[in-house]
């Protein structure tokens, strides 16, 4: 494979640097909202506050770490150049960025119009990404489950977009005439199911072999899974849009089986590993992957039994296992690989083979990486807990216990960070 010079490769890792720092300032809006009305975990979640928060959690953290993430590693995955210029790379970003403020500004609000104009600046950017991710696959000769991961998440995350300013339009105006409590549902289940967990089933299959040194396993169960979670998503979106409730809940199970079948091919690929102990960055991983099971589970439950008087309780529940737990937690854990490495290239790739530099693992705390770990996964524990018995005390503990997490995240964040300002010393990380 052709390799870029390290000079153009250090340019080419500072828009995804910018997609991924922007998500770090997001999530850590989110937490300070959090620590600030925790009660916000026992409130009906289409309020607008909640609303506000799940949204600079989900499309301002976790949509735009993706974003920077998918950027740097399409052309590689892919094995051909990335069809999207610098200058879109970064007309992308700033609809983004400004997109989402106004979304959140907008939801926090109760200003429907303000969300509307939000989603509609983020469109663009989604349209030019799903572009991208589609040409650049056109031109490349690799067809697994892998390869089709980028534009088919990409797609559904165009749709997602189209079907939350199309809610927003429909809330503020009454113009569509759409039937947004069914519009509600769809809309999340495109974002979560239809990206983030599409992306992460093929992704997912290339960075842990490459981190582990491992190699694909179970590629039959790895296309099936895919295949399983497609087939599987439309069934549950249509059966949410037309009301009928043995489509959605076939689909939903569909989809169970496909997370299902990906769990098989991920741990058949982890014992592959010539690397025996996993970091931590993989562990988080881990524990997300086990989190993304769960949550299926519940989804399947809620789509059986949705007149249970817990069903509201559930919901909830089953946002806080996908959003706080399995995406955070997988997400986190994968960008404590990739920025090190993004930043290292920025950095020092062009001082390679001039001066000594640092190994890109040595740029993070592995103490700071275990501490977010165990206070971020006991946060989630507590979450359910909390929502589960309507405790205002435990929401308040949880709270707290996700803003540690963070902190302790971000204090790692801002050592990797420092390098892109700071100049090494040799006597503190080991020579390359």
């Amino acid at each position: 494979m052709h390799l870029a010079p390290p000079q153009a490769a250090a340019r080419g890792a500072r828009p995804p640097l910018a997609f991924i720092a922007f998500g770090v300032a997001s999530f850590a809006h989110a937490l300070a909202c959090l620590a600030i009305e925790p009660l916000l975990l026992l409130q009906p979640h289409l309020s607008p506050r909640v609303l506000s928060l799940v949204h600079a959690w989900v499309p301002g953290f976790l949509l735009s770490v993706c974003l920077g993430a998918c950027y740097q590693m399409m052309p590689v995955v892919l094995g051909v150049p990335l069809v999207c210029g610098r200058w879109r790379l970064w007309t992308h970003f700033a609809l983004h960025g400004v997109g989402v403020t106004v979304l959140i500004s907008g939801f926090l609000r109760g200003r429907y119009e303000f969300v509307a104009a939000g989603g509609a600046l983020i469109a663009p950017g989604i349209a030019m990404f799903a572009l991208a991710a589609w040409v650049t696959f056109a031109r490349s000769r690799r067809r697994d489950a892998i390869a089709w991961s980028f534009p088919l998440s990409a797609t559904w995350l165009l749709a997602t977009v189209v079907f939350g300013v199309a809610i927003a339009i429909e809330r503020r105006w009454g113009l569509l005439g759409l039937p947004t409590l069914r519009l509600l549902p769809a809309h999340a289940h495109l974002g979560f199911a239809g990206f983030f967990l599409t992306l992460l089933q093929g992704v997912a299959f290339q960075l842990v072999p490459m981190f582990t040194m491992g190699e694909p396993r179970r590629p039959r169960f790895i296309l099936g899974g895919l295949i399983a979670s497609q087939v599987g998503l439309v069934c549950l979106v249509s059966g949410l849009l037309g009301g009928l409730h043995g489509l959605a809940l076939a689909g939903g199970s569909l989809l169970s089986g496909g997370v299902a079948s990906s769990g098989v091919a991920f741990v058949a690929t982890l014992r592959s590993r010539r690397r025996r102990k996993l970091e931590l960055p993989l562990i988080a991983f881990v524990i997300g992957a086990a989190m993304a099971l769960v949550a299926a589970s519940i989804g399947v439950v809620l789509l059986a039994d949705s007149s249970s008087s817990a069903s509201l309780s559930i919901q909830v529940i089953y946002g806080i296992v996908i959003i706080t737990g399995a995406l955070s937690v997988m997400i986190l854990g994968m960008l404590g690989k990739i920025v090190p490495f993004l930043v290292w290239m920025t950095a020092y790739g062009p001082k390679v083979g001039k001066e000594r530099v640092p190994v890109a693992t040595a740029l993070s705390s592995r103490e700071l990486e275990r501490m977010w770990i165990v206070a971020h996964v006991a946060g989630v524990v507590l979450a359910v807990a909390a929502v589960w018995i309507g405790s205002g005390a435990l929401a308040r503990v949880t709270a707290w216990l996700l803003t540690i997490g963070g902190s302790l995240y971000f204090w790692n964040f801002g050592r990797i960070a420092r390098h892109l300002v700071v100049r090494w010393r040799p006597a503190t990380i080991t020579q390359s």
